[in-house]
């Protein structure tokens, strides 16, 4: 599935008359670069293949962005966003930090299984994904620190659960789109995984498991 203009949230600023000339070629450029980067890294791109699929002027390009590294790493970012948002939305209704932590990592990986194409895209921006002060770590940051104040887990663990919720939650999305696993396999492989995680934090293990297993029901099916 490759990104379309819709799925990155910029459809109604192309189509706004009242948006800034400035801000129209920045979202062309970026739906463009979405849509090629669904089937081409960006070491296979070049400047003149983007602003050709934007219908923009070459100097675009470098009004907006330093290089194409920057271009593919914003580009990922609103990947990351946009599932961030999907996180916020799926917990909406779920109180224990636990669980909010598991279900959000649930999520990210049955996005790699869903939309793989965006999910590559998205991973490939991944070294800035682990700076925990990122606006866009903001939902974990806040699960870890409920889990703290509920005492599941002690204060002096916060870096480690930042570091494993995300380093759990990409192993797992790359082992979906590179390792040739069945369902049953896969499944057997999130479970282990993630109780794991949980028990590294502290969590006792039959309390990790029933999260576990219940979080995987809910968010990875279909």
């Amino acid at each position: 599935m490759s990104i379309s203009v819709e799925k990155s949230g910029m459809s109604d600023r192309l189509d706004n008359p009242q948006a800034p000339r400035r801000e129209k070629t920045r979202v062309a450029l970026l739906a463009a670069g979405a849509e090629l980067l669904s089937s081409r890294s960006i070491d296979a791109l070049t400047v003149n293949d983007i602003v050709e699929a934007a219908g923009v002027a070459k100097g675009s390009f470098f009004n907006h962005f330093i290089d194409k590294d920057a271009f593919g790493a914003e580009i990922a970012r609103m990947i990351r966003r946009d599932l961030e948002d999907r996180v916020d939305h799926a917990n909406s209704d779920v109180t224990d930090p636990k669980e909010r932590f598991v279900r959000g990592i649930c999520l990210f990986v049955h996005f790699a299984q869903t939309e793989p194409k965006r999910a590559r895209i998205m991973l490939r921006g991944m070294d800035r994904a682990m700076i925990k002060k990122s606006p866009l770590n903001k939902g974990l940051r806040r699960d870890i620190k409920a889990m703290i104040r509920a005492g599941d887990m002690p204060d002096g663990k916060s870096d480690c659960a930042f570091i494993m919720a995300l380093g759990t939650c990409f192993a797992l999305m790359m082992a979906v789109l590179n390792e040739k696993m069945n369902r049953a396999q896969f499944k057997s492989l999130c479970i282990d995984s993630l109780v794991a995680c949980l028990i590294g934090l502290g969590i006792q293990t039959a309390i990790a498991q029933q999260i576990v297993e219940k979080s995987i029901a809910q968010m990875m099916t279909g």
